[in-house]
């Protein structure tokens, strides 16, 4: 009996071993808790949430899903993103870090994949004779105190000022505007579809990246997953699905110093 029990000791001390190191490989990723079109915990869907799934099989790992409270990022200008669960170890990776600035207050203790997608500014309507740097006579609808806004403004551009992309639009549906400046991702909400043949200048385009701690090597994991054809396809195909505006990286994107000089400074 003794020995019985002895052997069923083992046995879960065995089982629970290899519970621990199943776990140890597996690659935990942070998520805001809303989103969207990233992340939404309502449901377990999103851009990044089916791309930390495609690394994670491409890593052959299990994906372990680490839940943050975090409010709506309506685009790429918040600077309140929390980066603190990687520092703290709660989670390996967050994924649509929009390049070093979002990191740079971290001194170095976080470091950025290679880009896996890019995402910009997009044109609206589809059938936009706007062409940057060109002469234009209409009206744009634009979000407010955003880094469009102030693009237009540079360029001599006529805007209306809009809170948020159901506002831009109804502006551009009611005749207000005839054109329209939205962030990428938002249109994932959106039955539109943006001008494919509109190419955003660089002050107005961003790539995204993954980041983790700059010792951890699951960034050359990362990066070489990344790097894959078939992982690189798989990733445009869910852009895509998620209706966000399938772009690869930029070869250059937004930098302060650009943005500063649109300014006048």
């Amino acid at each position: 009996m003794r020995a019985a029990l002895r052997c069923q000791a083992a046995a879960a001390l065995l089982a629970a071993g290899a519970a621990w190191a199943q776990d140890a490989r597996s690659l935990s990723v942070c998520f805001a808790e809303d989103d969207p079109p990233r992340s939404v915990r309502a449901g377990a869907h999103g851009f990044d949430m089916d791309v930390a799934r495609l690394l994670a099989a491409n890593l052959e790992r299990g994906l372990r899903v680490v839940w943050v409270p975090e409010r709506y990022q309506t685009d790429v200008e918040s600077s309140d993103v929390d980066y603190r669960p990687i520092l703290t170890g709660q989670c390996d990776v967050q994924l649509s870090a929009p390049g070093e600035d979002a990191i740079a207050r971290f001194r170095g203790r976080l470091a950025l994949s290679e880009p896996y997608y890019g995402a910009a500014f997009e044109l609206l309507p589809a059938g936009s004779a706007f062409r940057w740097g060109e002469p234009y006579t209409g009206t744009f609808a634009v979000r407010a105190n955003t880094v469009a806004h102030v693009a237009l403004d540079a360029v001599g551009a006529r805007w209306t000022m809009q809170t948020h992309t159901d506002g831009i639009l109804a502006a551009l549906g009611d005749g207000t505007a005839t054109s329209a400046l939205v962030w990428g991702p938002n249109l994932a909400a959106a039955d539109v579809e943006p001008n494919e043949s509109f190419e955003p200048p660089a002050v107005l385009r961003w790539n995204l990246h993954a980041i983790a701690r700059r010792d951890d090597p699951v960034l050359v994991e990362i990066n070489s997953a990344f790097a894959d054809a078939a992982v690189k396809r798989e990733i445009r195909a869910l852009q895509r699905r998620h209706r966000i505006p399938a772009r690869d990286p930029f070869p250059s994107v937004h930098t302060g110093v650009a943005f500063r000089a649109l300014q006048g400074q």
